[in-house]
């Protein structure tokens, strides 16, 4: 591996630790869940920068196996701490232990390398024996590091003990699998008259799913042909991992563990009443020393080996959350844009299904008062002038009350209150059918709900806008049409016929607003065949009314369509929907997955994929 400076690198993992469970929570997941994407427990188990002495990396070990299998005398052997061992009962029954070399007691913080332990000093082995003392408990001591002929090439080796397994204790299952995720190397220890036993295996099982890297040392065989019986026990082992299916599950980095098993690196040791070091042999005759390969060059390797795809496979669960979270951020404000887009649609049916004739009828009376001039009002009617257009008008009028007055006229508020009822069916159905996958959020109590909450709300008053925007048009016209202007009793009688402002015109009385396809607004109305719609703008026509009938008509249906969908959107969608998607967005927002993929895609870019070292921090 080229040199590399890590630290940009480092300080990128270290935002991921905060951006991810944002993302998760964003995502309304729990933090518990978290341990189930990819590499995530096994980064979190690992210093958040990378640890070195004097060029030396600092590596975690920790050795497992069930009582009697030798772990005391090889962590005796390693550190120097005199531990019993041999065939009495362990101390380290309940909880680990951690032996740090000595040159790092004032340079290195254990809080740092274990985190989220407790740590204190391992001042007598009872300290171990006690089951209860809290599960994140760690007991550490210090231990001499000497070696100077072989220091240059090696690494600072913290080595863990954990509780044996196979006992009654189930808690010292529990803390023993608690280490897995932060050691670079697991030494898995068994002895020929327990590897197969079914704690034994599963505990196996239970290593080969985290390990980053697994060191399987058989101990106690009998020579002279311990080489051979050491082969025939671990051919035995793969022959069981092949035809028990549940070694065939995926691990954290997406192998299979009994894949991952059989590339184990596997030792073997003769029993002898003097131990030693150099007696923890490779079955593979090629391969390193036992010493060299968990303190010396290939510790390290096996150090940058697993680092870089813990990262990888963080790397990729870290991106597949924010890519969801982001997809999710848009898919939540589109669906928001789609439920706005019916509510314009329903308002504007209701908005162009009425239309207030009468009080564009009670203004154009009140403008042609204040405009018309003096000189008028003391002009009689010519009657040759307007007897045609009485005669027209009176004819309307008569066609109007005698046909349609009563089935398109209504009182506003009350033909209003029955549009938004059907309306809110229409919504809600709808709502349902775009938002599928959200069954909680649109059960079916939750809609009768909303539909309350909105019943308890009166519709929005009209304001006066419309109105004020046609003053100017109406003048306008009684400047340019003085005698029609001076009609007002005509007008009046057309005000009396509509019913004055209390009424309008139902444009839809076929059926209902929604099954009124087209018909919206006086014009459309009319074009569609309603014969109030047509006598009406017939009538505005004759008085040369017509384009400020249908610029009223198309401010109005343009005021009351948005005073109607902000009624819809405060009373029905905001508390059915509206706020549970805002609310969502703005998690989504404020945990920024455009920012985490852009991390991500920042380390893969500087990170080489090939293990190996050479490299500084």
């Amino acid at each position: 591996m080229p040199k590399i400076d890590f630290s940009s690198i480092i300080q990128q993992i270290s935002r991921l630790l905060e951006w991810v469970p944002r993302l998760h929570r964003a995502l309304d997941r729990d933090d518990g869940e978290l341990n189930d994407l990819p590499g995530w427990s096994e980064l979190v188990g690992k210093p958040v920068r990378i640890i070195a002495h004097e060029g030396r990396i600092c590596l975690v070990c920790v050795l497992f196996g069930p009582s009697g299998a030798g772990k005391s005398t090889v962590f005796r052997l390693l550190t120097g701490i005199p531990v019993p061992a041999g065939e009495t009962r362990r101390p380290m029954t309940s909880n680990p232990a951690a032996a740090v070399p000595e040159p790092l007691r004032d340079v290195l913080d254990l809080g740092e390398i274990f985190p989220g332990y407790e740590l204190y000093p391992l001042q007598e082995m009872d300290m171990l024996r006690d089951g209860r003392r809290p599960g994140k408990n760690l007991y550490f001591q210090y231990y001499r590091d000497d070696q100077a002929d072989r220091q240059s090439e090696s690494a600072w080796m913290v080595l863990v003990d954990v509780p044996d397994f196979n006992t009654v204790e189930q808690s010292n299952r529990t803390r023993a699998e608690a280490m897995l995720g932060r050691a670079e190397t697991v030494i898995f220890m068994v002895y020929p008259e327990a590897y197969k036993d079914a704690a034994v295996m599963e505990q196996l099982r239970a290593v080969a799913r985290r390990a980053g890297h697994l060191v399987y040392v058989i101990t106690k065989l009998s020579t002279p042909n311990e080489a051979e019986v050491a082969r025939d026990i671990w051919e035995d082992v793969l022959k069981h991992v092949r035809q028990t299916p549940e070694f065939q599950d995926l691990r954290w980095d997406g192998r299979r563990i009994g894949a991952f098993l059989e590339q184990a690196a596997v030792y073997y040791a003769p029993r002898d009443v003097s131990p030693k070091l150099e007696d923890i042999r490779p079955l593979n005759p090629n391969g390193p020393d036992f010493w060299f390969l968990i303190k010396g060059q290939d510790a390290v390797e096996v150090y940058w080996s697993n680092l870089l795809e813990v990262v990888d496979q963080v790397l990729t669960s870290a991106g597949a959350v924010a890519r969801e979270a982001h997809d999710l951020r848009e898919s939540l404000t589109q669906r928001l844009v789609v439920a706005d887009r019916r509510i314009v649609e329903v308002s504007e049916r209701i908005a162009g299904s009425q239309f207030p004739a009468g009080e564009l009828v009670e203004l154009i009376i009140d403008v042609v008062k204040e405009s018309r001039p003096g000189w008028l009002r003391m002009v009689t009617l010519p009657v040759a002038r307007a007897a045609g257009m009485l005669l027209s008008l009176r004819g309307l009028f008569a066609r109007f009350r005698d046909t349609e007055r009563r089935a398109v006229l209504r009182d506003r508020r009350e033909l209003e209150r029955r549009r938004l009822e059907e309306a809110v069916v229409v919504l809600l159905e709808a709502w349902r059918r775009d938002n599928s996958s959200e069954t909680t959020l649109f059960s079916a109590e939750r809609c009768r709900e909303a539909t309350r909450h909105l019943q308890e709300h009166e519709p929005p008053p009209v304001r006066d806008d419309w109105k004020e925007a046609l003053r100017a048009d109406v003048r306008n016209w009684s400047r340019q049409h003085p005698w029609y202007g001076s009609l007002v009793g005509t007008l009046s009688e057309m005000l009396v016929l509509l019913g004055g402002a209390a009424l309008v015109l139902d444009l839809a009385v076929s059926g209902g607003v929604f099954g009124a396809v087209g018909q919206l607004g006086v014009a459309g109305a009319a074009g569609a065949g309603s014969l109030g719609a047509g006598t009406v703008l017939k009538m505005f026509e004759e008085l040369k009314l017509k384009d400020i009938l249908e610029k009223a008509d198309a401010k109005w249906r343009a005021q009351r369509r948005d005073e109607l969908e902000a009624h819809l959107r405060e009373y029905l969608a905001e508390p059915l929907f509206g706020r549970n998607w805002r609310k969502r967005i703005r998690a989504l927002d404020e945990a920024d997955p455009v920012a985490c993929l852009a991390a991500v895609e920042a380390i893969r870019t500087r990170w080489p994929k090939q293990s190996g070292s050479g490299v500084h921090s």
